[in-house]
């Protein structure tokens, strides 16, 4: 087992609210689509579904060891969550410090902040400071004062003393465990002037000061063009079958269904056939990284994977800034100011967590309401203000059920993997736990954050 196994399933600080009333949805791919014509066979080593921040470093670290490979995506690439995020870049989990070691114990806890820590430092080996919208910056979880109008994001006199005493102990904590970390309260010399403390609304600043942010469409641009193969896009997968044609997926409706397009005989190597649209992929295993979407091809992983949609909105600046990438009600807000000046404000799910399931890409009224309400506070817009909105979009989420990654093998000796459940820190833990993936799926080693343990 890895050093993250021990107690990372002891608690659940995910909530899975509503699943119970959710449809169960499989992929589908139509007849036509299968027969339009005959498809193109590839031989690899390792074919990876899915081209989102986790797929592309996946295929970064197969190229670094010289080993073949391909991905397929089903739309394009970084269709999904890794082109709808914040752009946090940032060091951490979904929960704070004190609460990690409350759930995975003191050195998991600990070694889940290096990992982070190490993702950052990989993406940046990969040139991300070059990009004209990186901006080396602090990211900082904010504890906010109680307040009495009623809004859902703002905390009550209970929760506000519990949130800051939380960040108080980890701030204790990280210091003895030599993680750098900062503290701030109003009127600290070192607190910037900016909007979100100038709105009054900061009681205390738990301070990741090596952190970033990154307009990520970007970021997973600059990813892909370093690979020699490119993502052959719109290529949904319909089966992954062995060499007798035989599901792997473990899907009973699948198996033993008659597949189109049988293959070419002679020739290949791979013992693993990925049937896609225009593709027939021979390999010898298989990554599957669609994160959220992992159920739709793995039935298997309805209740290991959570979807969950995450909603924002983007500001022009009119006037505002922000000096740091903020995290606030122990994550469930967050906002920032991205190189151009448009401030990006996300989060307030939560209190509609029954609602914001599932896989529709769309925004709701309730999430919306609650975000320009947050925005306004923490920008320091009156009501009668118009907010200067410039547009509003959704994403979807995987969250495992213990908040931690999954990597491994579908099933024991299978040659088809995942990695995934990224819970919302997809691009804080999507490239080294792709890295991950890759080394432990090629040693045969047991890998870190395994799916064993769940």
């Amino acid at each position: 087992m890895g050093r993250f196994d021990s107690g990372a399933a002891r608690l659940n600080p995910v909530s899975f609210v509503g699943q119970a009333t959710q449809a169960t949805f499989h992929m589908t791919v139509s007849h036509w689509r299968r027969s339009a014509q005959s498809p193109t066979t590839l031989d690899v080593g390792t074919c990876i579904v899915g081209a989102g921040v986790c797929g592309v470093s996946a295929a970064i670290a197969l190229q670094k060891r010289n080993e073949s490979f391909v991905i397929l995506e089903r739309h394009a690439l970084a269709s999904g969550a890794s082109s709808r995020n914040a752009g946090f870049l940032m060091r951490g989990a979904a929960c704070h410090y004190a609460e990690a070691i409350d759930l995975y114990g003191r050195a998991p806890a600990r070694d889940l902040w290096r990992f982070t820590e190490a993702n950052l430092e990989g993406l940046r080996h990969e040139g991300c400071e070059s990009l004209e919208s990186y901006r080396r910056i602090p990211s900082t979880l904010l504890a906010l004062r109680a307040g009495d109008s009623g809004e859902v994001w703002e905390p009550d006199a209970a929760y506000a003393k519990l949130n800051r005493a939380g960040l108080e102990r980890s701030l204790t904590l990280m210091r003895e465990d030599g993680l750098e970390v900062g503290w701030l309260e109003p009127g600290d010399k070192a607190a910037p002037a900016d909007s979100a403390w100038k709105s009054g609304r900061i009681s205390c600043a738990l301070v990741n000061p090596s952190d970033a942010s990154v307009n990520s469409y970007q970021l997973m641009k600059l990813l892909a063009g370093k690979l020699a193969s490119p993502v052959l896009e719109n290529q949904e997968v319909f089966g992954i079958e062995d060499g007798e044609g035989r599901s792997l997926l473990h899907d009973a409706a699948a198996t033993n269904q008659p597949t189109p397009n049988p293959l070419p005989r002679g020739g290949g190597f791979g013992k693993v056939v990925v049937r896609a649209a225009d593709f027939t992929v021979r390999c010898e295993r298989v990554l599957v990284c669609t994160n959220a979407c992992a159920s739709l091809l793995l039935p298997q992983f309805e209740n290991l994977v959570k979807p969950r949609r995450g909603q924002m909105l983007g500001l022009a600046p009119n006037g505002r800034t922000l000096a740091a990438s903020y995290y606030a009600n122990d994550g469930s807000e967050y906002f920032r100011q991205a190189a151009d000046g448009t401030i990006v404000v996300g989060g307030c799910r939560t209190y509609f967590a029954e609602q914001e399931v599932g896989f529709e890409d769309r925004t709701t009224a309730n999430v919306q309401n609650a975000l320009e309400s947050f925005a306004r506070a923490m920008l320091g817009y009156s009501k009668s203000e118009p907010l200067p909105i410039i547009s509003r979009w959704a994403g979807t989420m995987g969250f495992s059920p213990d908040g931690l990654p999954l990597i491994g093998p579908i099933a024991p000796q299978s040659p088809v993997w995942f990695c995934g459940g990224f819970t919302g820190h997809g691009m804080s833990m999507g490239y080294k736990a792709a890295h991950e993936a890759v080394d432990a799926m090629l040693s045969g080693r047991e890998p870190l954050f395994s799916i064993s343990r769940v």
